[in-house]
């Protein structure tokens, strides 16, 4: 079993961070609001009382926090980060949804300690981090993922190899993207339909049964036509982060992405409204107040 120090106790890190602990790893974790640390001490972690001691405790450094630059403040930050502590033997897995510059920049960074990076995220939400189901992909060295692939699997049920550094974060965005910009049209037409006099269950069932059939409508399209709880498993602030990287990508590759800034504007839109805590799903929000 590795030891392994764990940073980003959220909506994804804790409930992965648990599995970790269920399959016999020896986890430390670590955050700057101790209390959040309670209750995986109290499964069976180590706190750490700073991210130096938590590299320093661990084998294996894994981040599951909210965008590039949160990486970046955990990393490098001169008023805490944990990159002095990193050393040759140690790697550095990156969970967190990053473009693929951001991801060979940090790569460059930590290498130049003499430590490994990998690249990792994931496929799923909340539900699959809680049951352990998340696919991950892997960008990197080869012999290196396929080393780390025994700790990824106990917070995941495949692991998949992309390539070199940033085609994983890439594969990500893609992900990230097709779901954002699907939500955003379904949620155009479904509304119009119910004025005009569609039932949402019969929309949705319809749906269900045509070629544009697709997990994404069919977990999120309930509550966007029904309750509108907005459960959040993902928050809406981070879709619109991924489709703001989606487009800063596809700027930097000369590809056009009309449609993805259309959707990223009505993302924005939503987090403007207060929504930027509540579910992918709110982003209904943007178009009716209702």
């Amino acid at each position: 079993m590795a030891k392994v120090g764990f940073v980003g106790l959220g909506i994804m890190g804790e409930p992965m961070c648990r599995n970790l602990l269920a399959k016999g790893h020896d986890v430390t974790v670590f955050n700057r609001t101790p209390a959040k640390m309670g209750s995986l001490v109290a499964a069976g972690a180590n706190a750490a009382t700073s991210l130096a001691d938590l590299v320093r405790r661990s084998e294996v450094t894994i981040t599951m926090v909210s965008d590039p630059a949160a990486v970046r403040d955990v990393v490098t930050a001169k008023s805490g980060g944990f990159l002095g502590a990193l050393s040759p033997g140690k790697t550095y897995i990156d969970m967190t949804t990053v473009s693929p510059d951001a991801s060979r920049e940090i790569a460059r960074v930590i290498r130049d300690t003499g430590a490994d990076y990998l690249e990792a995220p994931v496929l799923g939400s909340r539900k699959p981090a809680t049951e352990g189901t998340l696919v991950i992909l892997t960008g990197g060295d080869a012999g290196l993922s396929r080393r780390m692939e025994p700790l990824l699997l106990s917070m995941g049920s495949r692991v998949i190899h992309m390539g070199d550094t940033g085609m994983a974060a890439h594969m990500k965005l893609i992900i990230n993207q097709i779901m954002g910009t699907i939500l955003c049209v379904f949620a155009e037409g479904a509304l119009a339909g119910m004025k005009a006099g569609l039932s949402a269950e019969k929309i949705l069932s319809v749906l269900q049964s045509s070629v544009v059939a697709c997990p994404a409508i069919r977990l999120k399209g309930p509550d966007m036509l029904g309750e509108r709880v907005f459960t959040p498993n993902f928050p809406l602030r981070h879709a619109h982060k991924d489709l703001r990287l989606a487009v800063e990508t596809g700027k930097a590759l000369g590809i056009p992405t009309t449609v993805t800034k259309a959707a990223c504007d009505l993302f924005g839109a939503a987090r403007d409204k207060g929504f930027g805590d509540r579910d992918i799903s709110a982003v209904v929000r943007a178009l009716t107040d209702a």
